[in-house]
């Protein structure tokens, strides 16, 4: 599948995220849908997170994965928490709806 402006982005931050599996997966499950998406890997430092996830919006990336050392600081950088993001005290998935990032956590579920 080309990448053009037409396709959706998501991905995981990550440091370290060479290693994730997740591009792969999520790689193989768009393609056997046969839905217009891609999925990335980004290494995002923890001095970049806050930026990162600004960054989010402007680059029309449709939702992240977060991992380590992420998951705790992006609950206090996200206002938009749900209630086990917020009672946790983590965020694992960032959801861009229309430019507002929503914080989740599945990782209890």
């Amino acid at each position: 599948m080309a990448i053009n402006r037409d396709i959706a982005v998501a991905a995981i931050f990550g440091d370290p995220v060479g290693h994730s599996k997740s591009p792969a997966m999520h790689n193989a499950a768009y393609a056997a849908l046969g839905m217009s998406r891609t999925y990335a890997a980004f290494r995002v430092t923890a001095g970049n997170l806050a930026a990162a996830l600004r960054a989010i919006p402007a680059l029309g990336i449709i939702g992240v994965n977060l991992t380590v050392p992420h998951k705790e600081a992006a609950a206090r950088l996200i206002k938009d928490l749900s209630g086990e993001a917020r009672m946790l005290g983590a965020v694992n998935c960032v959801v861009n709806r229309r430019g507002v990032l929503r914080g989740d956590n599945t990782d209890a579920r």
